[in-house]
């Protein structure tokens, strides 16, 4: 890492030679006014790519400082007016100072039968910005991310997530049109880059503000991608393959094919090499669903292990060895601008080995004990989801929203695994058990919306519905053989469960919108929702002998009804949306184990809703949102028959549990300066919890463990972050920083005692690329983590968690026929929970070599961990445990592969620009 840092400093010295150089003009139009928001590009002479830029001021002034000398071509250009070009020689006459530079209105002649094209790298329009992708240049075989990358404004972290203007991006569209379903990351991480024309960054307003005209503040940030005229009517694509060492393998598909009203899409893959599909949400609907992540407290937390590569899309590396196929289709079809039509298709699977041994650290009010485990398992899991939608245009004045999917899933586990509990170095007990598993589910969701604009001061009337249906059934069978030595009893547990579950949801509402004058509205509304669970459980011997415990196989059912007047107050104008909702939610939850007890709880709660925004200026914002919500307990939550699939760590719900209600506050303050693409966003977020679902363990002589669910008084939550990005013109590279803070404080019970577990944790990052990429593209940088966790229980167990990681990735491509990259990172941990710290380092290389006609063949070598050092190792601290997790995780590998381009280029350069002297 030390050669990364030396050979950073030698590109930066290296770019610090020779930029001294500026220029600096006046834009104005040709009455005198001057013209703010004008884009002033150097452009590349041989290709027309960009190589600086700049944007004037309110006052028409603009400079662009730390030119390299050279010729280039200078352009000015501004939406509605004559795009100014001519050559310019760098150092430049008059001491750089260009004087005023007159625009003139562009007009329209419709006789003129020859259209020529103007490359403009950057335009700033009203409320958007437009990136001409021809003006960056990007590797041959590039994908739309790498295009994204080299953006101004835009930014693309290491996981694939990306930002424009400083603000999330929450989708990304294709002409317009969506590109299977809202996950960006599917679009950016598969078309190919050189189809791209133009790159719009938008603001895109709620349904209700585009029907009515009544702009109520509600903005998603999205990324269009144009299509090149000349993509819209062929195939592109590609096709590839690969054979690595270690019998590794890789092949994929993917063609398009996109006219004037149609998109279609084929996407293809199937490896051994970790990688799962085509985007993290693949990966969680091949695992059940954000549903599987969740603990009894209802929590989402992935833990992050120690890589930052691409094996799912997310930053995490995936443990075991996987062998996984996807593939799937795209349609969308626009008979008529407002009526659109489109259907999607992703199916996944995916078979993987895994190999774990876990070490914990228990804790009681008095006490500790360690617990070992070993875990060898095979599982397959296959899933289809078919999602569709269609937006009708009915008039003038109405419209009508469908949207749904449908999946099927199956699943197939086996494993063995071995346990073994020690307290004061003396074996307390141990457990062998062998397990399979099958299960089979399939689900289904569709909503509707209607608006209608109304007349006079009734300005919007909406309808909508949401229902939901899923059926699962899962059959698991079990052998475990427990020792307790302190007694010297052996019990032998080989029984069958099978799991039958219905679930169906559905949430009706309408509203009204009344205009009350001066820019106020207000909206009465009436919301209905609910859910019917059903669990039928069937547990006893091993099939073949059929005989059921009935204490164990109960027929559960649990419905919620809901009741949510509410009415909200509105002040809408172009710089400031503020409503405030006050909403009531009256509800019965009824569960009851058929056949015996039953348990009903009415409920009354106030639902308050606040939101303030406030854009002082153009591309400067903040917002306050206050929230309250709340969270009911699910049938696998609320059932009290005790699970004894684990005897070792019995699982018994509480059917008394309280809906979690829970209060939220965010605030968020968004700066963008088009002039110098500077961006900061700052949040500060905080949530209040009363009646929170959390654990309770009671623990036995015998280290045996009961864990049930109870409800807590509260539980905090209090986190804020700064990011910041902007560019440092002497050095011509990009700065990218980012701190946050987070603390939380939640309660469990340990023998029925609170244990309070507080949460501080710091994290910073900071990173630097260059702002030319043409020929290098470099990026280096450092991230810090430090987390302090304290327990009320056993102070001894305070624990302190420090990380820290450097990281790098250069890219060179010297010619279009060639293209090398190399990125690493160190990582290392240490706690004082833990035995030793880790250091990780990973090292990965590839070489591209390009050929055929166009550039469409090309071959690649690629090394993954060249240092053989990567590990599974994963450390958690929650609850009233330490825990520490070790993997198998595919290590070093070499990787021969090759790529064919189906899209076909023409001329290099096909822009014609005409220059103006």
């Amino acid at each position: 890492m030390r050669l990364t840092f030396f050979i950073f400093a030698l590109f930066i010295s290296w770019i610090l030679q020779g930029q001294q150089n500026s220029i600096k003009g006046h834009i104005i139009e040709d009455k005198g006014e001057p013209l703010i928001y004008a884009t002033v590009a150097l452009l590349n002479p041989i290709d027309s790519t960009l190589d600086y830029f700049g944007v004037s001021n309110s006052e028409g002034l603009f400079e662009i400082k730390d030119i390299k000398p050279g010729k280039y071509l200078f352009q000015v250009a501004y939406m509605g007016f004559q795009t100014i070009n001519r050559p310019i020689v760098i150092p430049y006459k008059d001491q750089s100072e260009l004087g005023a530079i007159v625009m003139k209105a562009s007009t329209v002649n419709l006789k003129e039968t020859e259209i020529i094209a103007e490359r403009i790298p950057i335009l700033i329009k009203k409320d958007s910005i437009e990136y001409d992708a021809a003006a960056f240049k990007t590797k041959p075989d590039a994908v739309v991310e790498d295009l994204l990358k080299k953006l101004p404004g835009v930014e693309v972290d290491r996981s694939g997530n990306i930002k424009a203007q400083g603000e999330k991006v929450k989708n990304v569209l294709v002409d317009g049109e969506e590109f299977f379903g809202n996950d960006p990351k599917i679009a950016t991480k598969n078309l190919p880059a050189d189809a791209i024309k133009k790159v719009q960054v938008y603001d895109k307003k709620s349904e209700e503000a585009e029907l009515t005209g009544i702009d109520d503040g509600s903005r998603d940030k999205i990324i269009n991608l144009l299509l090149k005229d000349g993509k819209k009517k062929a195939w592109i694509g590609d096709l590839m393959g690969g054979v690595g060492t270690g019998d590794h393998y890789q092949v994929s598909a993917k063609a398009y094919r996109f006219t004037k009203q149609t998109q279609f899409a084929l996407l293809g893959m199937l490896n051994n090499i970790n990688q799962f599909g085509f985007s993290f949400k693949d990966y969680i609907d091949f695992n059940g669903g954000i549903g599987n992540f969740m603990g009894g407290g209802g929590g989402f937390r992935l833990t992050v292990n120690n890589d930052n590569s691409f094996p799912i899309n997310f930053g995490q590396p995936v443990t075991g060895f996987i062998s996984s196929g996807a593939g799937g289709f795209n349609y969308s079809y626009e008979k008529s601008i407002g009526n659109r039509f489109n259907i999607s298709y992703l199916g996944n699977g995916a078979d993987k080995k895994l190999n774990e041994d876990s070490y914990a650290k228990y804790f009681t009010d008095n006490t500790s004990f360690i617990q070992k485990d070993k875990l060898n398992q095979e599982n397959s899991n296959r899933a289809h989801r078919i999602n569709f939608g269609s937006r009708n245009k009915l008039d003038s004045i109405s419209n009508l929203i469908i949207s749904g999917d449908i999946a099927l899933t199956k699943g197939n586990t086996i494993q063995n695994s071995y346990s073994e509990s020690l307290k004061s170095d003396y074996l307390i007990n141990n457990q062998t058990g062998d397990n399979s598993n099958n299960s089979n589910g399939i689900s289904s969701n569709a909503s509707v919306d209607y608006l209608k604009k109304g007349n006079n001061n009734w300005k919007l009337f909406k309808i909508s519905g949401l229902f939901y249906g899923a059926y699962s059934l899962s059959k698991t069978q079990w052998n475990n053989l427990t020792n307790y030595f302190s007694t010297n009893e052996i019990y032998n547990n080989d029984q069958f469960q099978n799991n039958r579950k219905d679930l169906y949801k559905y949430n009706l509402k309408t509203s009204l919108t009344r205009y009350l004058g001066k820019q106020y509205y207000l909206v009465p509304e009436l919301e209905m929702d609910g859910f019917n669970e059903r669990l039928n459980r069937e547990q006893g011997i091993p099939p073949g002998n059929e005989v059921l415990v009935d204490s164990l196989s109960p027929h559960f059912t649990n419905t919620y009804v809901s009741l949510k007047p509410g009415i909200t107050f509105k002040k809408l104008n172009k710089k400031i949306q503020f409503t405030i909702t006050a909403k009531f939610e009256t509800g019965i939850q009824r569960n009851q184990i058929i056949g015996k007890n039953s348990f009903e709880n009415r409920t009354v709660y106030f639902i308050p809703k606040l939101g303030y925004e406030n854009e002082y200026s153009r591309s400067h914002h903040y917002n306050i949102y206050y929230n309250v919500y709340l969270n009911n307990p699910d049938a696998n939550q609320l059932l009290s028959v005790i699970d004894n699939s684990n005897s070792l760590q019995l699982y018994q719900g509480n059917q008394k549990l309280r809906p979690e209600y829970i209060h939220d506050v965010r605030i968020n303050w968004i700066i963008f300066d088009e002039f110098t693409f500077t961006s900061m966003f700052a949040g500060l977020h905080g949530s209040y919890t009363k009646d929170k679902i959390n654990f309770s363990r009671n623990i036995e002589a015998n280290l045996s463990q009961l864990i049930g669910l109870v409800n807590v008084k509260n539980d905090y939550v209090l986190d804020g972050n700064i990011d910041f990005s902007t560019h440092i013109r002497k050095l011509g590279l990009n700065l990218h920083a980012n701190a946050k803070e987070t603390w939380n404080r939640g309660i469990n019970l340990v023998d029925g005692i609170e244990n309070i577990n507080t949460n501080l944790r710091h994290d910073l990052s900071l990173s630097f690329d260059n702002r030319k990429k043409n020929i290098w593209d470099v990026n280096i940088g450092a991230s810090l983590s430090l987390t302090n966790s304290t327990y009320s229980l056993q102070k001894s167990l305070d624990n302190n968690y420090f990380s820290y990681a450097y990281f790098s990735e250069f890219n060179y491509t010297p010619t279009e026929k060639w293209h090398l990259s190399i990125s690493g990172e160190i990582t290392h941990y240490n706690s004082s929970g833990f035995n030793q710290s880790i250091d990780i380092p990973l090292l990965k290389a590839s070489f591209s070599h390009y050929f055929l006609n166009g550039n469409r063949g090309v071959i690649s070598l690629d090394i993954f961990d060249v240092l053989n050092k990567n590990s599974g190792i994963n450390r958690i601290s929650e609850l009233n445990y330490l825990l520490q997790k070790t993997s198998n995780i595919i290590g070093r590998y070499a990787m021969l592969s090759f790529k064919y381009r189906l899209n076909k280029f023409g001329n290099k350069s096909p822009i014609n620009i005409e220059i103006n002297h």
